[in-house]
């Protein structure tokens, strides 16, 4: 298990940060799965429309489950329990782009992943993992994605969304419990700790 404290987020006092922690706990987390660099490479070329606003290339992931604010106590107990097992996941076929939740009206634009057994038992892990802590789970149905881009409000239609990369597969190093905060310049992403993906 690989684990990250205060020192490891960008900008800011880690001192500071620390103690902020100490008393408030994490704020707006969230467990992901995060691509290679060569997955998150391919899926930075692929255009997005001028009104999105990018995803920094070392902030692609797949959420996997959002949580939203964590104790020290739950967050300590969270990162236990996902430490129990590694995670084993086949690379994954990146079937096409889609704008969310349409493109007359977009906020998102992502690539979609082909469902997968070994998805739906990674979903109904973590989803156990969190009602045994006592969480609240998010009721959103798991639908295994990586955003590419966001959009303001206001923004204009997309347009047809572009074909995916031809033949790539998604591959994955770890599954990371993050914590995340909101800045003019988007959210700022904090990993609090970290369990590896095994390719099967």
């Amino acid at each position: 298990m690989q684990q990250h404290d205060s020192s490891t987020e960008t900008g800011g006092d880690a001192g500071t940060e620390a103690g902020h922690d100490a008393m408030q706990g994490w704020q707006r987390c969230f467990i992901a799965l995060v691509p290679d660099t060569a997955t998150r490479d391919a899926l930075a070329a692929v255009p997005v429309p001028a009104a999105a606003r990018r995803v920094p290339h070392e902030q692609l992931h797949l959420t996997v489950r959002f949580i939203g604010a964590l104790t020290h106590e739950l967050g300590t107990a969270l990162i236990g329990a996902l430490a129990l097992q590694p995670i084993r996941l086949t690379p994954t076929p990146v079937t096409r782009i889609e704008h969310w939740p349409r493109a007359s009206h977009p906020r998102l634009t992502v690539a979609m992943l082909a469902m997968s057994d070994e998805f739906i038992a990674l979903d109904r892990h973590v989803r156990s993992l969190t009602i045994n802590l006592g969480l609240t789970v998010d009721a959103r149905a798991f639908r295994p994605h990586v955003t590419l881009g966001r959009y303001r409000r206001d923004a204009p239609a997309a347009g047809r969304a572009p074909d995916a990369p031809d033949n790539l597969f998604a591959r994955f190093d770890s599954l990371t419990l993050y914590s995340s905060t909101l800045a003019r310049t988007g959210a700022r992403y904090r990993a609090l700790t970290s369990v590896p993906v095994v390719a099967r």
